[in-house]
């Protein structure tokens, strides 16, 4: 179970026994070292509470059990004292407070450590949905790219074992780079401008396909293979085989911000055709969520008179 800090806790015990230390000379003034049995009785009673009271039956239930015990030694233990050092028996309000103050301080470590414990297993639940995300786009990329080196074999085989060669590449990136929270962003470079290399495998010259990197933050990084799926849909819903049709694409790296900007022309799918329908939209926005919350700006749809379709994401450090 996650611990308070050992600083923390500390300085709450110092401030707590510097008010406790002082609740005997209330009243009575004793000579020292008579005034040290006292404060020992009132650290006895915290800490009764603090490590075996609240902990062990408090948050089981058995809070009559608590205040029965308490009463039994707080009674006691005035008596005793009582005798031996006349104390009044309004010692009994001394012994009380140590009781509530303990109480209190130990429920609210323990409902810290509650609450670092559930902050901890939702972090991990984020990485494990992080991850589930990831390998489920994997597939579906390798899908489109094997489709598209099959078609390749079957008039320049030369060029398809070239083609082949850049899977290789990309497949390292995915199998390795791709488990880390963040990677070089030439890194994913590399990886787009493979992708959309083996994706252009197949089109005419009619398709104008241009991918504009500036960086001028050499050393930025971004989450593995988060852009991958929209220029997938680019491709997918941006590409007509008999009409003019383009795909522009841009990332820009600045220091604190990044920016990546695609644009297609539009061409939507029939209803009929649900391949990969939404997944890839629904993805993105997930993983943006769970690796940038708060940080970034995303904004997509078709134009006005529905020719074109823009994304533009904006993530800030």
């Amino acid at each position: 179970m996650t611990k308070q800090k050992p600083l923390q806790t500390f300085a709450t015990h110092v401030a707590t026994w510097g008010v406790l230390f002082l609740l005997p000379l209330m009243f009575r003034n004793l000579d020292f070292p008579e005034t040290l049995i006292p404060s020992a009785t009132v650290m006895a009673v915290f800490y009764m509470n603090y490590s075996w009271l609240t902990p062990r039956y408090y948050m089981h239930g058995n809070k009559t059990l608590i205040w029965v015990v308490n009463a039994i030694v707080i009674v006691v233990l005035t008596a005793i004292l009582h005798i031996w050092l006349s104390l009044r028996w309004g010692y009994v309000f001394n012994l009380a407070v140590a009781v509530m103050i303990s109480v209190s301080m130990r429920l609210g470590s323990m409902w810290q450590e509650a609450q670092e414990v559930q902050l901890e297993a939702e972090t991990a639940l984020a990485r494990t949905e992080l991850s589930n995300l990831q390998y489920q786009t994997n597939p579906h990329f390798l899908l489109n790219t094997l489709n598209n080196i099959y078609a390749l074999t079957t008039f320049d085989v030369p060029q398809a074992q070239q083609a082949i060669q850049q899977l290789s590449v990309m497949l390292r990136h995915i199998l390795y780079d791709s488990q880390e929270q963040d990677v070089d962003i030439n890194d994913e470079v590399k990886f787009l401008e493979s992708y959309i290399c083996l994706m252009k495998i197949r089109l005419s010259d009619t398709v104008d396909i241009s991918f504009d990197v500036t960086l001028h933050d050499a050393n930025a990084r971004i989450a593995p293979l988060i852009l991958i799926p929209l220029v997938e849909n680019a491709f997918k819903h941006g590409v007509s085989p008999t009409q003019p049709s383009y795909i522009h694409i841009s990332l820009k790296a600045d220091t604190g911000q990044l920016t990546f900007d695609i644009e297609n022309s539009n061409f939507p799918k029939s209803n009929a055709d649900h391949s990969g329908h939404g997944i890839g939209l629904v993805q993105v926005q997930r993983r943006l969520d769970l690796s940038y919350s708060g940080r970034y700006q995303w904004t997509y749809g078709p134009s006005a008179d529905g020719t074109n379709y823009r994304s533009q994401i904006v993530i800030t450090k």
